[in-house]
């Protein structure tokens, strides 16, 4: 059996699309697969700002990337006032400046090894997860601690997308599928979907296990210049119900 994996074709994208790849071989062995890379809307137009050419889905559309770190200075407090740290992402931007608001927040795109090559500013936030499959967790100076920085829904976890009807693609996806980072992830969408978030949206969402069979969740919406986090812990059966409840709370604090 054929199986192709389409995927975009930035080094960090490969790397995940080859861990799909292994995972599946690892308990297929005799199936046959091939990586497609694909040249998505948010690969063509790199220079331009994401929240203004695509809203949600932006790299996958075409297609039918948990913590996060600095890189250059040793830690955060030792940055001097008013320095430049780059991110690509508003939620980054949002929490930055709620423990430093003195800091220059610039914009920068393209892929991992083009924004470290980059050298216009004092620092940079990436995620860990990426750096630590591009094997390059050597350059991480400090971990951000959740207090400072919550991370992305679903931040860290690698989604294989097929078609809704191709019953063999779904068994081959199923048998692979780690479902306790899946019962996280689900929590953590939850609070996405009801808030109605997209990549312009300054959100965050990180659930965590407590005690095997519980679940801990805590959430951040921003809006203006406020900044709202809520935190709650139910069973996992809950998970997505938790992740509703804690939208609704935040989604009013935003009204």
């Amino acid at each position: 059996m054929l199986v192709k994996i389409g995927t975009r074709r930035s080094k960090l994208a490969v790397a995940q699309a080859l861990e799909a790849k292994q995972k599946l071989l690892d308990s297929f062995p005799n199936l046959s697969i091939e990586i497609v890379k694909i040249k998505t809307s948010g690969d063509k137009y790199a220079n331009a700002n994401l929240a203004e050419i695509g809203g949600k889905g932006l790299f996958i559309k075409d297609e039918a990337e948990s913590r996060n770190v600095y890189d250059m200075h040793s830690c955060l407090e030792s940055f001097p006032q008013q320095a430049t740290i780059a991110t690509s992402s508003i939620r980054r931007k949002v929490q930055l400046l709620n423990v430093r608001p003195d800091l220059n927040i610039i914009s920068l795109r393209g892929n991992v090894t083009t924004r470290l090559q980059n050298q216009s500013f004092d620092g940079i936030i990436l995620a860990e997860a990426g750096l630590i499959r591009l094997e390059k967790h050597h350059l991480i100076t400090e971990v951000l601690p959740q207090k400072v920085m919550l991370s992305a829904v679903g931040q860290g976890a690698v989604c294989i997308q097929c078609r809704r009807n191709d019953v063999k693609i779904i068994d081959l996806l199923e048998k692979i599928n780690n479902n306790m980072s899946f019962i996280r992830v689900k929590s953590e969408r939850s609070f996405m979907k009801t808030v109605n978030g997209s990549c312009f949206t300054p959100l965050a969402a990180l659930a965590e296990y407590v005690n095997g069979n519980m679940l801990h969740l805590c959430c951040m919406l921003a809006s203006g210049k406020n900044i709202y986090f809520t935190e709650r812990t139910s069973f996992i059966e809950d998970a997505e119900k938790m992740g509703m409840d804690a939208g609704l709370e935040l989604k009013s604090k935003c009204l």
